[in-house]
């Protein structure tokens, strides 16, 4: 979280890093800060406020309480102030500082914008509000509020007050076609490439149906193999998710609870206080405090002998645990690891075959599925990654020294073979070449065989059919399926003669909703269109017919006392290592799904997507 509140006609240059984003974060936020005011108060000047423009606030939760919030702070009225904080932190915050001396702290800072009006309101999502407003100096600032779905209430995360800026100001710009718009990350694309910053295939979907699908670069370099569009690429952690569905199947179906502790479930694990207090909904969270497998022990282990889930148990399971789990979040590839222990006991199926049988197969992922590195494969990119030194040490790769350069890695769209479009180069630079600019393939640092937690391979047309699969249903109900994207909880049935109170109790239990790598919420509804099974095998720039905004949303579904809002649905995963870079975005609001796939270092997906 930052706050600050900056003037440049009266020189107020306070920083996030700063006092003023201290005091705002902590009095406001936390309530542990005393001190009050360090802001001169506005010169007075002859110019008139700018009249308050007619603004319209969202028709949404987050807008409602933005309205109630602005009203108030404009008249800088205690009592509503105080009425808004009530709203919209949860007891434990209230406990600690309360509503009343919250809305002083504010109104401090209120009272030191002098007179103020509303001239613009922005909001990139369903639970954020940016206020856009200026004094009688004619200074602009703006004010944003970042909410935060828990159960059935909405809470505020975050509050900034900050100097806007001419993007802040400036009018939306038009709206490009479509053909505009692939034209200009067509240019950006093929920059990267010559810029050797990019090697793989990229996929742009319009409501599930592919618009734009290429490869660009080497799958080989020693041997000069192009990339083609059926190339399958290592995802890296995107395979979590796989994993999340697996674990919602299994409590969907009573074999499991996300109360469950990992001792009841695995009761050999060795970590006795993990046993003890850890929790599936903490593992699904990351807040079980379970560390990484990545560290010496795992750099110093020869990668043949990593070649199942289990294998990497041995390198965090019997460490203490990081925190008191629940009590915070930290990135755990361990506790996923976990999880797919916990999928194969409780299915008493292989971790692999569980996946396999259960979301490869029902969505019609073919070409999907952890490869072991020294079994040959055919139509498996080579990973290649300049963050090895002649130690074996990594060290990041800094792509931004090489914006400047011109490349020779022109592409080509008119070569195919076996019917599969393929990245040609108008000069091939020699394997040798390359080799002098420091890639290296990534064999010492990738295991035999990925894991629960990431690894697995797939190409861009499986993690499209896994998109549509998921946002159709095809895995999980749609209560269970709102619980990927979304972090709530469905309610639990009285079944099978459960205890009514603790029916209750799990029902009020709220998923930690802060997996950002999981889910990113969206404004506007998505419509489910199947893709097409068939093989697509040329290359697709294709836009379809009529469409230019998203496809009519999805009606909200009644379960139980809850309903369920499937325009909120969405989803931003990355997976990435040595030579490995993998991005997965689906944008409700648009109807878009961009995949981008990469045998290179991070950020070369991420930067493309």
């Amino acid at each position: 979280m930052s706050h600050k509140v900056t003037s440049k006609r009266l020189r107020w240059k306070i920083r996030p890093v700063l006092v003023v984003a201290q005091l705002l974060i902590l009095a406001v936020i936390n309530g542990q800060s005393t001190i009050l005011s360090i802001l001169p108060p506005p010169v007075q000047t002859e110019k008139a406020a700018l009249p308050a423009a007619k603004i319209d606030f969202p028709k949404t939760p987050a807008g409602e309480k933005a309205r109630l919030f602005w009203e108030a702070f404009l008249r800088s009225d205690t009592q509503g102030v105080k009425k808004f904080f009530e709203s919209s932190l949860p007891p434990e915050k209230l406990k600690e500082n309360p509503a009343e001396k919250r809305a002083e702290q504010l109104l401090n800072i209120r009272r030191q914008l002098g007179e103020i009006s509303l001239q613009k309101l922005l909001s990139s999502g369903p639970f954020d509000v940016t206020l856009i407003v200026t004094n009688l100096s004619q200074e602009y600032f703006k004010l944003e509020l970042d909410f935060k779905k828990s159960g059935n209430d909405l809470f505020l995360e975050k509050f900034t007050i900050d100097e806007a800026g001419p993007e802040d100001l400036a009018p939306p710009l038009p709206a490009l076609t479509l053909p505009e718009a692939i034209q200009g990350f067509e240019q950006a694309i093929e920059k990267a490439v010559r810029d050797d910053r990019f090697s793989g295939v990229i996929l742009v979907a319009k409501d599930f149906q592919p618009i734009f699908f290429k490869p660009y670069g080497l799958a080989s370099q020693e041997f000069e193999v192009p990339n083609r569009t059926d190339i399958r690429f290592n995802l890296g952690s995107i395979n979590k998710i796989f994993t999340k569905v697996a674990i919602a199947q299994l409590v969907a179906k009573g074999q499991l609870t996300l109360d469950d502790k990992l001792g009841k479930l695995l009761p050999d694990y060795p970590n006795p206080e993990a046993k003890e207090k850890v929790t599936v909904r903490q593992l699904v969270n990351m807040t079980s405090g379970i560390g990484d497998f990545f560290g010496p022990e795992f750099r110093d282990t020869p990668k043949d002998m990593i070649r199942h889930n289990r294998d990497y148990l041995r390198f965090f399971a019997s460490k203490p645990l990081a925190f008191e789990p629940g009590s915070r979040e930290m990135y755990s590839n361990g506790g996923y690891v976990v999880l797919g222990e916990i999928i194969s006991d409780v299915s008493k199926m292989d971790y692999y075959d569980y996946i396999k049988r259960n979301i490869f197969e029902p969505a019609g992922m073919k070409d999907s599925d952890w490869f072991q590195a020294d079994v040959p494969v055919k139509n498996v990119a080579e990973g290649y990654t300049r963050q090895l030194e002649e130690d074996g040490q990594g060290k990041p790769e800094k792509h931004g020294d090489k914006q400047g350069q011109k490349g020779d890695m022109t592409q080509t769209e008119d070569k195919e073979k076996d019917g599969q479009p393929q990245a040609r180069t108008a000069k091939e630079r020699p394997a040798l070449d390359r080799q002098k600019q420091g890639w290296r393939k990534n064999i010492y640092t990738r295991p035999a065989r990925g894991s629960a937690a990431g690894g697995g391979y797939a190409t861009a047309e499986d993690l499209l059919k896994f998109a549509r699969a998921l946002y159709g249903c095809k895995f999980l109900s749609e209560a269970w399926t709102n619980w990927i994207f979304t972090g709530i909880e469905p309610p639990l049935k009285n079944e099978n003669g459960k205890n009514p109170e603790r029916l209750k109790e799990q029902n009020q239990a709220i998923s930690a909703d802060s997996n950002e790598f999981y889910r990113k919420s969206l404004e506007s509804g998505q419509k489910q269109e199947a893709f097409s099974d068939s093989k697509n095998d040329k290359e697709l720039i294709t836009e379809p017919a009529g469409r230019e905004k998203s496809a009519a949303k999805s009606a909200p579904v009644e379960t139980g006392r809850n309903t369920i809002d499937r325009s909120h649905w969405g989803i931003g995963i990355a997976g990435g290592a040595p030579g490995i870079n993998a991005m997965l975005e689906i944008d409700g609001q648009t109807g878009y799904t961009i995949i981008v796939l990469s045998n290179y270092d991070p950020p070369a997906a991420r930067d493309i997507a």
